[in-house]
């Protein structure tokens, strides 16, 4: 499905970076980093760790919104891990450790009264 895109800006392609969006990005909507929806280019991790793309959409049930991000953590044994944190406009942080090599899609629910994400960072390292 296409989602509406929310732009992201970014100091730095790559990893342990970090993007904001002031607006934030609504429900039903997709990251854009510099004009870009693939962001496989900007969020990497190590060993060929990437995310490609991610969408906030509702999530009926317990938990309100969900955050989906697809993904592919690094590679090789050792690798690690890649981490990505998304802050919601009321200060509240949500976290995702991917550590599978094997692209997918994750997910991060969540319950907010201002659920609109307005800054990401991603990180080779816990954050």
């Amino acid at each position: 499905m296409d989602y509406p895109t929310v732009e992201f800006t970014t100091d730095k392609r790559g990893q342990n970076s970090r993007a904001e969006c002031p607006q934030g990005m609504g429900v039903n909507s997709q990251v854009a980093i510099l004009g870009d929806t693939n962001l496989s280019g900007t969020i990497q991790f190590n060993d060929a760790g990437c995310v490609y793309g991610i969408t906030l959409t509702g999530s009926p049930g317990i938990y309100d919104y969900v955050v989906n991000v697809d993904a592919q953590g690094p590679k090789g044994v050792g690798s690690g891990s890649g981490y990505l944190a998304f802050t919601d406009r009321s200060g509240d942080t949500y976290k995702l450790s991917l550590y599978s090599s094997t692209r997918s899609v994750h997910t991060v629910r969540y319950n907010s009264k201002q659920p609109e994400i307005v800054k990401i960072r991603w990180d080779n390292h816990s954050i």
